[in-house]
């Protein structure tokens, strides 16, 4: 089958200007020309989704997303992840290749390597500072957090992250509320990871807030998700709600300063400017 690739479905009335589906892949074969119509497409959608992977093996997974980034020869929380990060009890790590993780619900005979695993899946209830409340709880959710690549402490972010869809839920959907004060919801499938468009975000924002992006710079805490166990989430899941309860430095792993992450707010696309 010859590669192609389309805009993604979406309803009529969306304004999604992002995302794009492909045709014609095999990941676990992929050869250079494969990868580097994937590549283009990819930066210039920002989101690709390649149907029908569903057997791919995670050594394949892992090799795609080095292949976007060489460097990226380690997961980029590094070989293990602290009991006391907000991610310990959302993941649990490949043995080969260990830079891959399986996040999921309920039980799972064998998969990559792991055999009678059992999966739970992070609920905003842990992490938000206002969840749904109970009666509620079965028609309504919060999109749990933002999506954590890396480390943000000693090591980079890749280029690039990959998803692999071994089974998603079936049956009704949820309607997840943002509650921020804009009665924003969106009707989604158990597990949904939600994606949003950076640039017109950026167009979004005034001349003067513009100006701000790009000649700031974002400084991160050392081992930030220790550092934010304690602190609660708003409920839109994006940004801590700010009340003190950050970790103080006494209260961190050993850190080094030259190992703390400082990263522009913007960043330039590589393939179209």
């Amino acid at each position: 089958m010859a590669l192609s690739c389309r805009s993604v479905t979406k309803p009529d009335d969306s304004q999604v200007d992002f995302g794009a589906e492909l045709t014609g892949f095999d990941v676990e074969t992929i050869t250079d020309g494969d990868f580097n119509f994937l590549r283009r497409v990819l930066y210039e959608n920002q989101v690709a989704v390649i149907k029908s992977q569903g057997k791919l093996s995670p050594r394949a997974q892992y090799e795609l997303t080095r292949r976007f980034d060489p460097a990226a020869g380690v997961y980029s929380h590094g070989k293990s992840i602290d009991k006391r990060s907000v991610l310990h009890a959302d993941l649990t790590t490949i043995p080969h290749p260990p830079q891959v993780q399986v996040i999921g619900s309920g039980f799972v005979e064998e998969y990559g390597g792991l055999s009678n695993i059992r999966l739970k899946h992070p609920h905003h209830k842990k992490f938000h500072k206002n969840p749904i409340l109970s009666e509620e709880d079965y028609d309504y959710t919060h999109f749990y957090r933002w999506h954590i690549d890396s480390a943000m402490y000693n090591l980079d972010p890749p280029l690039v992250t990959t998803l692999l869809a071994v089974k998603v839920p079936k049956g009704r959907l949820q309607t997840s509320r943002y509650d921020d004060g804009t009665d924003t919801t969106l009707d989604i499938p158990f597990g949904t990871t939600a994606f949003f468009g950076r640039y017109r975000l950026y167009d979004m924002l005034s001349e003067e807030d513009k100006h701000f992006v790009c000649a700031s710079k974002a400084e991160y805490a050392p081992h930030p998700y220790i550092w934010i166990s304690n602190a609660k989430s708003q409920s839109n899941g994006l940004g801590i709600i700010s009340e003190g309860l950050e970790l103080a430095e006494d209260q961190l792993p050993p850190f080094e300063a030259s190992k703390i992450k400082v990263y522009p707010m913007a960043w330039k696309n590589t393939v179209t400017g």
